[in-house]
């Protein structure tokens, strides 16, 4: 009843959008949320119907209503997100409980499988049963480490879909446990996972779905973790993961330890009439491929003045302090970021002055250069062949700008707009 009156007042404007953060307010059972969605659904569309009529549009549908849906026909993504269940890390009978019905994303390196450029892998227990059982032929294991020698497994959480799917990541480390096809260019899956590859997941994470990238990067980031932490920072003693690959507890002096995110700043940098955009390029970046600028905040730092302080270092460029504006954020776990964005203002007649250990060049671009450049939606420009083609194509580009899904293409967009 609450839900149905609250949502009549929404009639006016976006349908989706209001019944949902309708619904998000209370913590109903997910059947019960699907049968009160297709009940107000039902209501909305007869008064749509009405207003259609009244207005001698008869026969016509408003582009946001279909067909009436019965529960169990909703599509299933719809709103789905990652609860990372924090409570349930040390639950080990759960978690057991868990793993036959759980879903599984795949890291290999810096790789990560999918099915498709816009499709992340998630395979059932069945498929992966083998990459969890204890490696004897490891071959880049020593005597000590080959009897426990194990691909690692960590939780990631729950899907809010209507069966709570589990989700775990599994780092495959051991060689001899995948059968790979050395004829592969991007290190090929697994000869059992028909119609996956792995891909780097630094330029491939950011193309798919906001959910499944943020699977994505939550995967990467323990991975790094787990392979690059591996003793006390206290006593030297060897770390034991724990809490379902989530913590650390030092062998010897038992101290826990955690993942941790490096913080660094990104900003967009434009003139002061908005005209304007200050985008460099760096020694990693292919030809012509240029970006915002960004940096680690310092021990000790506010996010602000390390705005100021690295667009200074590495351009020569005062910004104005009292522009700088909190944009959003955005995990970059290469190895272990977190980045946070801010936009910022500055005279874009300042003399440049770049720091060659940085950078390797750094101007002003115009709003209808960039608009040029972001022409090339969906391209995986940060890669060196994908960016060769392009400009082959059209040697008339000023520059190519980071896809859409980073931040920092959500800096320069937001400027654009």
């Amino acid at each position: 009843k609450n839900v149905l009156e609250v949502a009549e007042g929404f009639l006016e404007n976006n349908f989706d959008e209001a019944i949902a953060g309708t619904l998000n307010n209370y913590e109903f059972d997910s059947t019960y949320q699907n049968y009160m969605l297709a009940v107000a659904q039902f209501q909305f569309e007869e008064e749509k119907e009405k207003e259609e009529e009244e207005e001698g549009c008869e026969g016509q549908n408003n582009g946001n209503i279909h067909n009436k849906i019965e529960p169990e026909t909703q599509p299933k993504e719809s709103g789905v997100k990652l609860d990372r269940a924090t409570s349930l890390r040390t639950d080990e009978t759960a978690l057991a409980g868990m793993e036959t019905r759980a879903k599984y994303v795949l890291v290999k390196g810096n790789d990560i499988l999918v099915r498709s450029a816009s499709e992340l892998a998630m395979l059932p227990y069945e498929e992966v049963a083998h990459l969890l059982i204890k490696s004897s032929t490891c071959t880049t294991c020593t005597d000590e480490s080959r009897s426990k020698a194990q691909n690692q497994k960590t939780f990631l959480g729950l899907l809010t879909d209507e069966y709570q799917t589990p989700i775990f990541g599994i780092d495959i480390t051991v060689d001899t446990d995948v059968d790979t096809d050395s004829d592969s260019q991007n290190n090929s899956s697994p000869t059992s996972f028909e119609g996956c590859n792995f891909v780097n997941t630094r330029t491939s994470a950011p193309l798919l779905p906001p959910l499944e990238n943020e699977i994505a990067l939550h995967i990467m980031a323990y991975a790094n973790w787990q392979r690059k932490s591996q003793y006390c920072s206290s006593c030297g003693s060897p770390l034991d993961l724990i809490h379902a690959g989530t913590a650390q507890q030092c062998s010897s002096c038992r101290a826990m330890s955690w993942p941790r995110q490096d913080p660094s700043m990104i900003v967009s940098v434009t003139s002061r009439c908005g005209e304007y955009i200050l985008l460099a390029r760096s020694k990693r970046h292919p030809p012509k491929v240029h970006t915002v600028l960004a940096g680690f905040v310092e021990a000790g730092e506010k996010f602000e003045a390390a705005v100021s302080r690295e667009v200074w270092e590495e351009t020569g460029i005062r910004v104005d302090e009292e522009s700088v504006t909190y944009i959003g954020s955005q995990s970059w776990p290469f190895p272990q970021s977190c980045m946070i964005a801010f936009s910022a203002t500055a005279d874009d007649q300042q003399e440049l002055d770049i720091d060659e250990d940085e950078i390797v060049e750094a101007r002003w671009f115009h709003r209808d250069e960039v608009l040029k450049a972001t022409a090339f939606e969906g391209e995986k420009v940060m890669d060196h062949e994908v960016a060769k083609t392009i400009i082959e194509a059209d040697p008339s580009l000023p520059l190519l700008v980071p896809p859409k899904k980073v931040i920092a293409r959500t800096l320069i967009d937001t400027w654009l707009e």
